[in-house]
């Protein structure tokens, strides 16, 4: 009889190991999504908060040959207007968007050559901020390469700059990847155009004294997998902790001190960009190999460069990392253009601060000493408007 009543009964020890799985399930499940909740809700709050107050003239969209649609920022001339009859078209570097170059003013190299009596145009290379960028509503993939770049989205820009403006010609200022581009457009139709002038800006051809960059950019590769460096999210999630201690290797990208914490803080909630898969690797293979070609390795882009026949001005950074002064220097010997100079900023030339890759654009002290040297260049390659 005990037997039987016994069978009937459940034992209260296997109904709480019940209910503490469950509740161990239910943890397991919420807390992540808390968490990811919480951090998206910061990721928000602190991104507006850092947000950039910049606004140009005109945002214009066109699309290259391929289809994508990338944006061009006009910044028309300022104060008395149009002095001269060149257009300045700028172009950011890798991994970066537009506001490397018209960020907030004293900072915002087009602002101030706009001041200047000049017009300004900012493009907007694929998959970054103001043009097309790959996402499940559209077809668009990542995986594109520094050769789409200089293929569709330069010439797409260029033409549309001399159709709106009526120019013959323009001047390019380039950021680091925007000058190579510049760079491999040596020989070509496009680089006739650049009449006016180049000014590259910490824009490296060579990479044989640059050994840390070699298992970078074996990572980069990696991290890219057949998609993209997905660095976006993280460095604005990071944002805004940045700026109140030096993490390792953040010198590849600023010069120590050259930069307030707070401004630090701002452009790493803005200023960064994912690096697709195909420019990861076109830049591997320079590194590793010191090469500059394209992709199919059909191109010699140095060889482009010998071609150069426009005036150019490079600019390097005297503690650059990323472009160090000799690599700098390696793309100036390349150039066959007639009329070339170069300058390297920092203390030992006469400057308030040490320059790196970034800050040459951004930092401190960059308004008062690197964009007038940009803006005096340009003003003597540039035909005077009557």
């Amino acid at each position: 009889m005990s037997s039987g009543d016994g069978q009937g009964r459940q034992d209260p020890l296997e109904g709480d190991a019940v209910l503490d799985l469950l509740a161990t399930i239910a943890l397991v499940v919420t807390v992540p999504l808390a968490l990811l909740f919480l951090g998206w809700a910061h990721h928000w709050y602190w991104r507006g908060r850092l947000a950039p107050r910049c606004s140009p003239d005109e945002e214009h969209h066109l699309r290259t040959a391929d289809g994508w649609r990338i944006g061009l920022r006009r910044y028309r001339p300022r104060g008395e207007g149009r002095r001269y009859a060149e257009p300045v078209i700028l172009c950011h570097g890798l991994g970066a968007n537009h506001l490397n170059l018209d960020w907030d003013p004293p900072n915002g190299l087009a602002q101030y050559l706009a001041e200047q009596g000049r017009d300004c145009w900012v493009i907007c290379l694929r998959g970054n901020a103001g043009s097309d960028r790959p996402t499940f509503f559209n077809e668009l993939r990542w995986g594109f390469s520094f050769d789409d770049y200089l293929e569709h989205d330069v010439p797409a820009a260029i033409e549309h700059v001399l159709a709106a403006t009526g120019a013959d010609q323009v001047q390019w200022v380039g950021h680091s990847m925007g000058g190579i581009l510049a760079y491999a457009l040596g020989g070509t139709e496009w680089e006739r155009h650049l009449g006016g002038g180049v000014v590259t800006v910490a824009s490296p051809v060579g990479f044989v004294n640059q050994p840390y960059l070699r298992w970078i950019s074996k990572l980069g590769v990696v991290l890219a997998g057949g998609s993209r460096i997905r660095q976006r999210v993280v460095t604005q999630m990071l944002a805004p902790f940045s700026g109140f201690f030096e993490p390792p290797y953040a010198d590849l990208i600023i010069a120590s001190k050259s930069i307030d914490a707070a401004m630090i803080r701002r452009l790493q909630g803005w200023v960064i960009e994912d690096i697709s898969a195909g420019v990861m690797g076109q830049f591997n293979d320079w590194v590793q190999n010191d090469a500059f070609r394209s992709l199919d390795r059909s191109q010699d882009y140095r060889e482009r460069m010998g071609r150069y026949r426009v005036p150019a001005f490079l600019i390097a950074g005297s503690r650059d990392r990323m472009a160090p002064p000799e690599a700098v220097a390696a793309a100036f010997e390349w150039l066959g253009s007639p009329d070339k100079a170069m300058v390297t900023l920092g203390k030992e030339f006469g400057q308030e601060t040490e320059y790196g890759h970034g800050d040459l654009l951004l930092g401190r002290d960059a308004p008062a000493e690197v964009y007038p040297r940009i803006a005096a260049w340009l003003d003597a390659h540039a035909t005077e408007v009557a």
